[in-house]
């Protein structure tokens, strides 16, 4: 597949690499040497579930071979195995494991695997869901950072260096490096509060900035998830994708001028930018309680069964920071037959980029998944010098090191997520919460009201909007906000997504509900762009 992008990139052409039929469930990424490495199973490791095969390749399918078949122990709370090589080229950390291969990962005859202990006793906590839900590795082959999700307060990230003993590794130097989403006192309003600071944290993708930066899954301006680098030597994050949809995961190239974004932009009837469309001053309170139903509906249920894709996008850093309604070069099979998984990575010559993708509903056979490898090679871009490493830092400002990381992760500070938010010009916003903390994350109710709000003087929000939320029965969001002013816009929307579970997507409920009217129903109008649920598939 040939695309040309005429307003940037030029030729962009998308192909598969070639493996052997044998192998299945494949994960691959490119090493800092520009192989392939890959981990995957074969019919016969059926009846093994923990039994894996790692392997190199070109990118061409030239010169396969394995360089380490045995058990991977998976433990209960990590989310499954991942390959994210060291710069080293001699080791691989695989989330609880380090593979370490001699004399070097592209002719290794030898590999070792060595378990990685996490700090804090975290696996031990009843609040942790995942100890681990993604790892990443520092370009200066000694910082780990990871993300673990929680029952309670939704996920944090930690920071440490890894480090190698007698028949282990240890995180050592371990910190928090996010914060609680919470509200302060307004010390000017006496019984009112203070939005959040700067928002701190979430499911980590790639080291950048040569190793003093992160990029992850995040929220700064946007209603839904989006894309942003959280510098570690200052508190402040940039945003790095600003479509009203869901943008995830964005992975830079080596001279970080190029990203390869997980995206639903390019999938106008299973993206969920309707609930992104209208900027809201602290609705993000609302969207976030409902990220689990929008991230199953529009991403675990379009690789399970709905029409559709994920991405992904090729974009231009720069471009999608700045250029409103900017959506790069969209890379997903045009018939929507393959969809995207995870991982994406760059070659080091910085005009290759990879990817994987699945048939709909493979992931569901109980053993085998068909996966192909997709490389996109970028005939006419010229890239500039990688960006050169350093060190990470350890003394990130921000930071909560120490016995107080120990202690947040086994008693959190209280979070305060519900009262009155005063307007800078007029009005305020009123924000209520219910359900039981512990299980934040599958049962509650959240509710904001807009009271003639205004921070600016000239754009004013009066109106609601709320999600009622259980994993069991599912969600009921309703919107009637009104955005008069410089800005205009009205969100009158009602949506019902399905109840789920880890395995089983949600889906958007069209039936008559109890008042006559659709469990789905209505849009929104902003800008003259109008968008209304009815166009989003079950």
């Amino acid at each position: 597949m040939l695309i040309h992008d005429a307003n940037g990139l030029g030729q962009v052409e998308v192909s598969t690499i070639p493996l052997p039929e044998y192998a299945k469930k494949v994960h691959a990424t490119y090493t800092y040497s520009g192989k392939v490495l890959l981990f995957y199973k074969t019919d016969a490791d059926a009846a093994q579930g923990n039994y894996y095969h790692f392997a190199v390749v070109n990118d061409d399918g030239s010169d396969f071979h394995d360089i380490f078949s045995g058990v991977i122990a998976e433990h209960k709370k990590a989310n499954g195995l991942r390959a994210m090589p060291f710069a080293d080229n001699k080791r691989v950390l695989l989330g609880d494991y380090v593979l370490e291969c001699e004399p070097d990962i592209d002719r290794c005859t030898q590999a070792t695997l060595v378990p990685v202990r996490y700090p804090w006793l975290i696996k031990l906590d009843p609040r942790t869901m995942k100890h681990w839900s993604e790892i990443i590795i520092a370009p200066d082959n000694e910082h780990i950072a990871w993300t673990t999700l929680r029952f309670d307060m939704g996920a944090y990230v930690g920071l440490g260096v890894l480090q190698r003993r007698r028949n282990k590794y240890v995180i050592t130097r371990p910190q928090i490096i996010s914060s609680l989403i919470g509200l302060r006192p307004d010390p000017e309003h006496p019984g009112a509060m203070l939005p959040p600071g700067v928002i701190l944290g979430g499911e980590v993708k790639q080291f950048v900035r040569g190793g003093t930066a992160i990029s992850l899954v995040g929220a700064k301006d946007g209603m839904l998830t989006d894309s942003v680098v959280q510098d570690l030597t200052a508190e402040k994050t940039i945003q790095v994708t600003r479509t009203p949809g869901y943008d995830e995961t964005t992975i830079f190239s080596f001279d970080e001028r190029l990203g390869m974004v997980m995206t639903t932009r390019g999938s106008s009837h299973t993206d969920p930018a309707i609930f992104g469309l209208m900027p809201r001053p602290h609705g993000h309170f609302v969207t976030q309680a409902m990220s689990m139903y929008l991230y199953m509906y529009a991403v675990a249920g379009v690789r399970a069964f709905r029409k559709g894709n994920i991405g992904p996008a090729l974009i231009e850093i720069d471009r999608s920071m700045n250029e409103p309604g900017y959506q790069g070069v969209l890379l997903h099979d045009p018939d929507e037959e393959w969809v995207y998984v995870s991982p994406m990575s760059w070659h080091p010559d910085g005009k290759r980029a990879l990817w994987l993708e699945m048939p709909r509903a493979s992931i569901q056979q109980p053993f085998g998944w068909e996966i192909r490898v997709r490389k996109a090679f970028l005939h006419d871009y010229q890239p500039a010098a990688a960006v050169p490493f350093t060190r990470t830092p350890d003394a990130v400002p921000y930071g909560i090191k120490g016995l107080r990381a120990a202690l947040f992760t086994w008693l959190p500070p209280k979070s305060v997520d519900e009262g009155r938010i005063m307007g800078n010009h007029s009005g305020n916003v009123s924000i209520t919460r219910s359900g039981k903390k512990m299980y934040r994350l599958f049962a509650g109710m959240v509710e904001v009201r807009y009271n003639n709000y205004s921070d600016d003087g000239k754009t004013f929000y009066n109106g609601f909007e709320k999600a009622d939320y259980s994993f069991r029965s599912g969600c009921h969001y309703e919107a009637d906000v009104e955005m008069t002013g410089e800005q205009q816009g009205e969100m009158k929307l009602r949506a019902a997504f399905s109840g789920m579970g880890f395995d089983t997507p949600p889906k958007l409920l069209f039936d008559p509900a109890a008042d006559g009217r659709l469990q789905s129903c209505g849009g929104v109008t902003v800008g003259g762009v109008t968008l209304d649920i009815s166009e989003l598939l079950p």
